[in-house]
């Protein structure tokens, strides 16, 4: 506790008070504050360091190397049961059109969302876009978490990523 007490000396300047009590009564009164006023809810910083908290250098260097440089993408989610786009009928991909950007990124967001959910497969309409493309993998894993006799009645056997 001392060393707290010396150690507000040293952020502090001293202050002396002229112990006459009506001129502290209106210091006291002036110096005080709501709780939750403004000023308690957000005090600001307690100290400010000379350096700044991250330098190229710095934030370069560590576990996560290069993960700052990333652009983080966020992946469409999967819509909820009674959703419109479930309710209407989905649009053929014209095949001129399987190999544009377009598609093709809609392709791979697919693929990436049915991996985090997990699932064996996934269409279009599930994460909000009314096209018919089905992307579907069952790997080893997957099939691993499934009772063994519910693997033996389906016949589950592992495959490759298939697109539809």
């Amino acid at each position: 506790m001392e060393l707290l007490h010396k150690f507000s000396f040293r952020l502090l300047p001293p202050v002396t008070f002229n112990f006459n009590h009506t001129r502290l009564a209106s210091l006291y009164l002036s110096t005080r504050f709501p709780v939750s006023g403004p000023a308690f809810s957000d005090p600001g910083p307690l100290f400010t360091s000379r350096r700044p908290l991250s330098s190229s250098v710095v934030s370069k260097a560590g576990w996560f190397l290069g993960l700052g440089e990333r652009k983080k993408t966020s992946l469409p989610e999967i819509v909820k049961a009674g959703d419109p786009v479930l309710h209407e009928p989905a649009k053929e991909v014209d095949p001129g059109e399987i190999g544009s950007e377009r598609i093709q990124n809609i392709i791979a967001d697919m693929v990436r969302v049915m991996r985090m959910a997990p699932g064996v497969g996934l269409a279009a309409p599930q994460i909000g876009i009314p096209l018919q493309i089905i992307v579907l993998e069952d790997t080893t894993e997957y099939i691993s978490y499934a009772p063994k006799e519910e693997i033996k009645a389906q016949d589950r056997r592992p495959f490759d990523l298939l697109l539809f």
